[in-house]
């Protein structure tokens, strides 16, 4: 196949998975997990591939329009006992066998691919430069404005999960791993949001002590 064709062929079945995913998303809608955070993670993802010189952009990119595919199964009877990303990494394995179009990816672009959705919530699984880049762009979407609203979205009335989650994103900024991510999150002020509010959370929290 000449370099012409190859990217052809990557083009196509980058846009085949976008309106693919989109599909499974609008049948199955996720609050704070859905379409619009996966959009966003993609958007992230090539930024980041850019700025980093990954060694393969196209699995980058298609590798967050894949990885929380399994939150639409996530709390189907039955699916509770593994996560979304276990999930994911059963759903793309099926689609890789039945998808006229996935069916055409090399064994190694389909286990980079399966790997990077696998562990996309791992911060030592660092086989690939696609999964580290995958977790950072998936992280910044829970930073700013954003990140609020989406934590919002998931956690109401949950007050446990929502100081919780607050604990995860300050481990999330810590683990930042690319010099271009830390840079666009210093540059945009993202944590400060979350800083704000989750100081006013705690100081909520405060009560006289009595003896």
């Amino acid at each position: 196949m000449s370099k012409i064709q190859d990217i052809q062929l990557q083009q196509k079945i980058l846009s085949h998975t976008r309106q693919k995913v989109i599909a499974l998303f609008k049948q199955t809608p996720v609050p704070g997990h859905g379409i619009d955070h996966t959009t966003r993670v993609v958007n992230w993802v090539k930024i980041i591939a850019k700025g980093e010189k990954a060694k393969n952009p196209f699995l980058c990119e298609l590798s967050a329009w894949f990885h929380d595919i399994g939150r639409t199964i996530e709390d189907n009877p039955g699916e509770t006992s593994r996560k979304h990303h276990e999930l994911s990494y059963q759903m793309l394995r099926k689609w890789f066998t039945i998808d006229q179009l996935l069916v055409q990816l090399t064994k190694l672009e389909k286990l980079e691919l399966l790997y990077t959705v696998r562990y996309h919530w791992n911060n030592e699984a660092n086989k690939y430069d696609t999964a580290w880049i995958l977790r950072d762009a998936d992280k910044m979407d829970g930073f700013g404005a954003v990140g609020l609203r989406r934590a919002k979205e998931v956690f109401a009335g949950n007050e446990d999960g929502w100081n919780q989650n607050f604990r995860n994103q300050v481990d999330c900024f810590v683990s930042v791993r690319t010099k271009t991510a830390k840079r666009l999150i210093e540059k945009n002020k993202m944590m400060e949001p979350i800083e704000r509010e989750y100081k006013k959370f705690l100081r909520s929290k405060i009560e006289r002590v009595e003896l």
